[in-house]
Protein backbone atom coordinates (compact mmCIF):
# COMPACT_ATOMS: atom_id res chain seq x y z
CA UNK A 1 0.00 0.00 0.00
CA UNK A 2 3.06 2.14 0.92
CA UNK A 3 3.63 2.43 -3.00
CA UNK A 4 0.25 4.30 -3.39
CA UNK A 5 0.89 7.11 -0.96
CA UNK A 6 2.54 10.37 -1.55
CA UNK A 7 6.51 10.94 -0.37
CA UNK A 8 4.91 13.60 2.52
CA UNK A 9 2.67 11.00 3.88
CA UNK A 10 5.14 8.81 3.65
CA UNK A 11 7.40 10.50 5.71
CA UNK A 12 4.76 11.60 8.42
CA UNK A 13 3.54 7.96 8.55
CA UNK A 14 7.36 6.69 9.33
CA UNK A 15 7.07 9.76 11.80
CA UNK A 16 3.66 9.12 13.28
CA UNK A 17 3.26 5.82 12.60
CA UNK A 18 -0.53 6.11 12.14
CA UNK A 19 -1.39 8.76 14.84
CA UNK A 20 -2.35 12.05 14.82
CA UNK A 21 0.85 14.71 15.43
CA UNK A 22 0.41 18.03 17.30
CA UNK A 23 0.37 20.13 14.18
CA UNK A 24 -2.06 17.85 12.37
CA UNK A 25 -4.51 17.46 15.33
CA UNK A 26 -4.63 21.24 15.99
CA UNK A 27 -5.16 21.48 12.16
CA UNK A 28 -7.71 19.08 12.37
CA UNK A 29 -9.66 20.38 14.97
CA UNK A 30 -9.27 24.03 13.98
CA UNK A 31 -11.34 22.98 11.10
CA UNK A 32 -14.45 21.18 13.10
CA UNK A 33 -18.14 22.51 13.39
CA UNK A 34 -21.31 21.73 15.35
CA UNK A 35 -24.52 22.63 14.41
CA UNK A 36 -26.01 25.99 16.23
CA UNK A 37 -28.83 25.00 17.94
CA UNK A 38 -30.42 28.23 17.29
CA UNK A 39 -30.33 28.54 13.58
CA UNK A 40 -28.94 24.96 12.56
CA UNK A 41 -26.17 26.92 10.60
CA UNK A 42 -22.87 25.28 11.07
CA UNK A 43 -20.41 26.85 13.61
CA UNK A 44 -16.93 26.04 14.71
CA UNK A 45 -16.44 24.40 17.97
CA UNK A 46 -14.71 25.71 21.20
CA UNK A 47 -11.31 23.27 21.22
CA UNK A 48 -11.45 20.87 24.09
CA UNK A 49 -7.53 21.45 25.61
CA UNK A 50 -5.48 18.69 25.87
CA UNK A 51 -5.59 19.34 30.26
CA UNK A 52 -9.26 18.88 29.98
CA UNK A 53 -9.24 15.73 27.83
CA UNK A 54 -6.48 14.23 29.93
CA UNK A 55 -8.21 15.13 33.45
CA UNK A 56 -11.53 13.73 31.62
CA UNK A 57 -9.71 10.29 31.00
CA UNK A 58 -8.02 10.19 34.58
CA UNK A 59 -11.36 10.54 35.51
CA UNK A 60 -12.84 7.43 34.45
CA UNK A 61 -9.45 5.53 35.18
CA UNK A 62 -8.18 5.22 31.13
CA UNK A 63 -4.27 5.08 30.79
CA UNK A 64 -3.33 5.70 26.49
CA UNK A 65 0.06 5.43 25.84
CA UNK A 66 1.63 8.77 25.25
CA UNK A 67 1.61 8.13 21.49
CA UNK A 68 -1.55 8.62 21.45
CA UNK A 69 -2.47 11.60 23.00
CA UNK A 70 -2.96 13.53 19.73
CA UNK A 71 -5.24 10.87 18.30
CA UNK A 72 -7.04 11.04 21.53
CA UNK A 73 -7.27 14.95 21.49
CA UNK A 74 -8.68 14.37 18.03
CA UNK A 75 -11.30 12.05 18.99
CA UNK A 76 -12.11 14.11 22.11
CA UNK A 77 -13.05 17.20 19.73
CA UNK A 78 -14.67 15.30 17.35
CA UNK A 79 -17.50 13.96 19.82
CA UNK A 80 -17.64 17.22 20.72
CA UNK A 81 -18.66 18.37 16.62
CA UNK A 82 -20.11 14.88 15.43
CA UNK A 83 -22.09 13.78 18.36
CA UNK A 84 -23.18 16.50 21.17
CA UNK A 85 -26.04 14.28 21.88
CA UNK A 86 -24.34 11.31 22.60
CA UNK A 87 -21.33 12.76 24.13
CA UNK A 88 -22.78 15.87 25.84
CA UNK A 89 -19.96 15.62 28.26
CA UNK A 90 -16.87 15.04 29.10
CA UNK A 91 -16.94 11.55 30.61
CA UNK A 92 -18.91 10.49 27.28
CA UNK A 93 -16.39 11.63 25.38
CA UNK A 94 -13.68 10.42 27.70
CA UNK A 95 -15.48 6.90 27.20
CA UNK A 96 -15.31 7.11 23.32
CA UNK A 97 -11.92 7.97 22.89
CA UNK A 98 -10.62 5.45 25.23
CA UNK A 99 -13.15 2.73 23.61
CA UNK A 100 -12.44 3.65 20.45
CA UNK A 101 -8.49 3.56 21.34
CA UNK A 102 -8.18 0.26 23.24
CA UNK A 103 -10.86 -1.45 21.23
CA UNK A 104 -9.36 -5.51 21.43
CA UNK A 105 -9.84 -5.94 17.19
CA UNK A 106 -10.06 -1.82 16.81
CA UNK A 107 -6.74 -0.05 14.77
CA UNK A 108 -6.00 3.23 16.36
CA UNK A 109 -4.15 3.91 13.08
CA UNK A 110 -7.76 4.16 11.66
CA UNK A 111 -8.80 7.26 12.79
CA UNK A 112 -5.94 9.08 10.79
CA UNK A 113 -7.07 6.71 7.60
CA UNK A 114 -10.75 7.81 8.10
CA UNK A 115 -9.81 11.82 8.37
CA UNK A 116 -7.96 11.78 5.64
CA UNK A 117 -10.86 9.73 3.75
CA UNK A 118 -12.55 12.82 4.52
CA UNK A 119 -10.63 15.51 3.60
CA UNK A 120 -10.14 13.54 0.03
CA UNK A 121 -13.71 13.47 0.13
CA UNK A 122 -14.27 17.18 0.83
CA UNK A 123 -11.23 17.84 -1.71
CA UNK A 124 -9.12 19.56 1.14
CA UNK A 125 -5.51 18.77 0.81
CA UNK A 126 -2.98 17.38 3.48
CA UNK A 127 0.27 19.15 3.22
CA UNK A 128 2.03 16.26 5.01
CA UNK A 129 5.40 17.73 5.42
CA UNK A 130 3.93 21.07 7.18
CA UNK A 131 2.58 18.29 9.85
CA UNK A 132 5.93 16.97 11.00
Amino acid sequence: MRQYISDGRRMYEDENHGLFSKKLAEWAINRMKVRDKATGEPKPIIPRTMSEMMEALKAIDADLPEAMEYTALYLFNMAVADYPKTCDDDKRRALFVAETLTDPDGCPEAVLDCFEAKMMREGVPIYWEKML
